[in-house]
């Protein structure tokens, strides 16, 4: 008995810090809204410009995870946001449009950088040509696709292509971010990856797995009663936590 409630309160600092942690960061967001979407505006602007720099072949690889890495967050965002209701949560999906934005630039970086850098295609060492025939490596197609599907959404991501557009179809456009989520996601694990390998495979499709499940459990979360349970209590919690700091 006695080490349950030892384990229960260890288990209820963490929480606690957790809390601390949560409602610092939130107040600090919401503080600095205006500028912090600036900054990740300039952000994006500073990585463009890095396009014209000879040393981009030293860190583009790197772009393209930056890139993935982003558009893997601003996609589990809304999905978690809805299943957690969490203040932090829903706060950064208030900065989505900018961090998509830098999204885009480095995902624009990343690729162009391979076909117009002839120094940048070779040092991949990819073979494009098997046997005399036009072949592609595996993963590269996707990635071209999915870089194809962003360019729009980069562009359009302001109020004009907003207001020009109109609410409906600029919705309708920006839901291509899923069919690219998808071909970048098969990009980032297959590109450069041996033949024979069937990891990358199986991390692709435990990431797509992971965002369809959250999917569907914000569209029928009674599936899993426990988690609204846990949502619930952990919610209690929280605001028992916020009373005594009062």
């Amino acid at each position: 008995m006695g080490e349950s409630k030892n384990i229960w309160l260890s288990f209820d600092r963490i929480l606690s810090f957790g809390f601390f942690c949560h409602d610092v960061a939130v107040r600090v967001l919401s503080r600095h809204v205006a500028f912090l979407k600036r900054s990740l505006l300039v952000g994006s602007y500073l990585v463009l410009f890095t396009f014209f720099l000879p040393t981009l072949a030293l860190f583009q690889k790197d772009f393209g995870e930056i890139a993935g890495n982003l558009l893997i967050v601003i996609l589990f965002l809304s999905p978690l946001s809805a299943l957690l209701r969490m203040r932090l949560l829903l706060v950064l999906m208030g900065f989505r449009r900018e961090l998509g934005i830098l999204m885009g630039c480095f995902a624009l970086v990343h690729g162009l950088g391979h076909f117009i850098s002839p120094g940048l295609l070779w040092e991949t060492k990819k073979t494009f040509f098997v046997s005399g025939v036009f072949s592609w490596e595996r993963g590269m197609v996707t990635g071209v696709m999915g870089l194809l599907l962003i360019f729009p959404l980069l562009v359009t991501s302001n109020n004009v292509a907003l207001r020009f557009l109109g609410g409906k179809l600029w919705k309708r456009l920006h839901r291509l971010v899923y069919p690219a989520f998808f071909l970048i996601v098969w990009h980032r694990f297959f590109m450069g990856v041996p033949h024979q390998s069937w990891a990358p495979l199986f991390e692709a499709i435990l990431l797509l797995g992971v965002y369809s499940l959250l999917k569907f459990l914000v569209w029928r979360p009674e599936t899993l009663p426990w988690l609204q349970e846990a949502v619930r209590m952990i919610g209690i919690r929280y605001r028992q936590y916020q009373d005594a700091r009062i």
